[in-house]
């Protein structure tokens, strides 16, 4: 199987064109506050290359490793989402902190290690499945005005290690502007390298197609959102 083809499905909403989610908000609804958080650790997916988009391309390398995640905040002022799902609330009033830090070990016996804190800023925003406990921060693909979260981090390539800063996405099982199965994504980019980082855990044990195999599932999976 493709590697490529095998990471799609988990980076389905960096894919989906975003240019009618925000202006497609039209009608005046009342408006909800959420808190949200989500945390997963255990082995994890990994695949880092070219910005894509979508997924890493060219692909330099990918593979399993292990590592967690986790990140929460709160959302003000959301109003419903226009959706053939119902429930579906969309906020650009977001304060949100978080982490990422996951290692593994490529064929040439170089060890990698890449932790950063994400971070909102004025412009942040996301999209809540109050009722399954879903979210995604930002919305939409890589389109100019798309409203990511930021991070800072270090990246270690064997003996060599460099800072790591740009733009950040953050999912919980949210796949492009609808709710889906659950599971964490969690992509990075580098704006000086203009290397993409995308990292994907699962709370169930999926088959892959390179060793060892198969993703064992998460050892901890939780994501929560919370009407206040």
């Amino acid at each position: 199987m493709n590697k490529k083809a095998f990471l799609l499905p988990l980076v389905f909403l960096l894919v989906i064109a975003s240019s009618n989610i925000v202006n497609s908000v039209k009608g005046q609804v009342d408006s909800l506050d959420f808190r949200f958080q989500a945390m997963v650790e255990g082995q994890c997916l990994i695949a880092y290359g070219g910005m894509g988009p979508g997924v890493p391309d060219p692909m330099i390398w990918s593979g399993i490793g292990k590592g967690h995640a986790t990140v929460s905040g709160h959302a003000k002022d959301a109003t419903a989402f226009p959706s053939s799902v119902a429930g579906l609330y969309i906020s650009g009033d977001i304060r949100a902190m978080g982490t990422v830090s996951v290692s593994w070990m490529e064929a040439d016996g170089s060890k990698h290690r890449l932790a950063a804190e994400l971070y909102s800023n004025e412009t942040s925003e996301g999209l809540f499945y109050p009722s399954g406990n879903k979210f995604t921060l930002p919305i939409g693909d890589y389109s100019p005005g798309t409203k990511f979260l930021r991070f800072e981090g270090v990246y270690l390539n064997g003996s060599k290690i460099g800072f790591v800063s740009g733009i950040a996405l953050f999912s919980a099982g949210i796949y492009g502007n609808s709710p889906g199965s659950d599971g964490v994504i969690v992509v990075l980019i580098d704006e000086q390298s203009g290397t993409l980082f995308l990292v994907g855990w699962s709370p169930i044990g999926t088959p892959t197609p390179f060793p060892p195999g198969y993703l064992r599932a998460a050892k901890v999976y939780k994501s929560l959102v919370k009407v206040i």
